[in-house]
């Protein structure tokens, strides 16, 4: 891509990068960092926003550091891709660890969309379904039939323009967040928040936190295509890394306060769950999800599918089956959807496990390795990719173990 130097143009250029960037980065993940500070204030401390608001702030520069650094191994290797850039400065023969992870980790975000939807439409549309079927179970079951010809499309350029939901869901549900954070409709709530126990940080619940933080900030898989549309130009990305992680850090800050000092320890991990299905406001912010989701599904779960074809050519042939390859996965999807109600523990495993690795334990063995880039003393020296290295194994090994135990 060719650099442009006239100011205007470049100024325009980082703010639509920018804006790209946080909508990649901000998600449905977001609605459940409220959970996460519950899960460390178990009393529903409101000091709790305190630590969990640093915590945040930290976390989200390491993911900052990563996401340009990123830029700069994939520079130093010539190419535009993750994956091949761990391909050709660590090695071919362990390229199918980045695959694998560029294959699950889309999967568990579809889980996590499903069981969203389920919760979306049943507080939405609960009382139209016949009382003998669990209103949510019907809508995740529902929504896996009309995501099938979604997931099936061979191109996804159709649903380019409902994008534009997600980023309208996000601005209007941080809006809304804060009203009622402040207008006093949800006073019992309130109060119960406003425990005088005393905070213990030494809890193994803030593992939970970390995992969803891991979640919320991880769009590391498409750190190259934001490098090669800054023009391959490291100070015009690092630019857009800076502004686009500090947006979303503050976005992230925003829904997790108001929706703990809103509910305290009795946060759910979707958010939307604690208001009332009465709330007008809230049910806005219900549809706009859900919708949004609907769409950003089939996204989700196409950048998972050139991993289930290898997979698929692997264990039945050379002749894959599209069918096979959506059908399966989809209805596997939708069976543990069924089955789980707490999208607030999967995306804190997704965090923990594939967030360790995509945005710390991957990128830093690839700084090891890696030649033919310009690095810092602490770089160089082994400080930075080592203790990388340790907090993506700490957080992963902690956060599985705190979220399921």
């Amino acid at each position: 891509a060719t650099v442009v130097k006239n100011d205007a143009i470049e100024t325009t250029s980082i703010m639509s990068g920018t804006l790209n960037l946080v909508k990649s980065i901000v998600g449905a993940g977001v609605l459940a960092l409220p959970a996460g500070v519950a899960a460390f204030a178990t009393q529903g401390q409101q000091v709790a926003i305190i630590p969990a608001s640093i915590l945040m702030i930290i976390l989200g520069a390491a993911s900052a550091y990563s996401f340009s650094l990123l830029g700069r191994l994939c520079g130093g290797a010539a190419t535009d891709s993750y994956r091949e850039a761990w391909a050709r400065i660590v090695g071919k023969d362990t390229a199918w660890i980045v695959t694998t992870c560029c294959t699950v980790t889309p999967l568990f975000a579809c889980l996590a969309y499903s069981i969203i939807l389920g919760d979306s439409f049943a507080a939405l549309f609960g009382h139209l379904v016949p009382a003998a079927l669990d209103p949510r179970r019907f809508f995740v079951a529902l929504c896996g039939i009309v995501l099938w010809p979604l997931c099936a499309l061979k191109s996804l350029k159709a649903l380019a323009p409902t994008s534009a939901l997600g980023t309208a869901g996000i601005l209007y549900t941080v809006i809304f967040m804060g009203k009622r954070a402040v207008d006093g409709t949800y006073p019992t709530a309130a109060a119960a928040a406003a425990t005088s126990s005393p905070l213990t940080l030494l809890n193994p619940g803030l593992f939970v936190l970390i995992g969803m933080l891991g979640t919320a900030y991880m769009a590391h898989f498409n750190a190259p295509s934001f490098y090669v549309d800054a023009g391959k130009d490291m100070s015009r990305f690092n630019k857009i890394v800076r502004n686009g992680f500090t947006l979303s850090i503050l976005t992230n800050i925003l829904v997790m306060v108001t929706g703990f000092l809103t509910f305290g320890a009795a946060s759910s991990g979707f958010v939307l769950n604690n208001y009332r299905a009465n709330d007008l406001l809230a049910n806005i912010a219900r549809a706009l999800f859900g919708t949004s989701i609907l769409f950003t599904f089939p996204l989700a779960f196409f950048g998972a599918k050139d991993g289930l074809r290898q997979l698929d050519n692997k264990l039945l042939g050379p002749n894959s089956s599209e069918q096979r390859i959506v059908s399966i996965p989809l209805a596997l999807i939708t069976a543990i959807a069924l089955l789980l109600d707490d999208v607030g523990l999967v995306i804190s495993l997704t965090g923990a496990i594939m967030g360790s690795a995509v945005i710390y334990i991957l990128p830093a063995l690839m700084l090891k390795k890696a030649s033919n880039i310009s690095k810092s003393r602490a770089e160089q020296n082994g400080l930075i990719p080592n203790t990388m290295i340790i907090t993506g194994i700490i957080s992963a090994v902690l956060g599985v173990v705190t979220s399921i135990f």
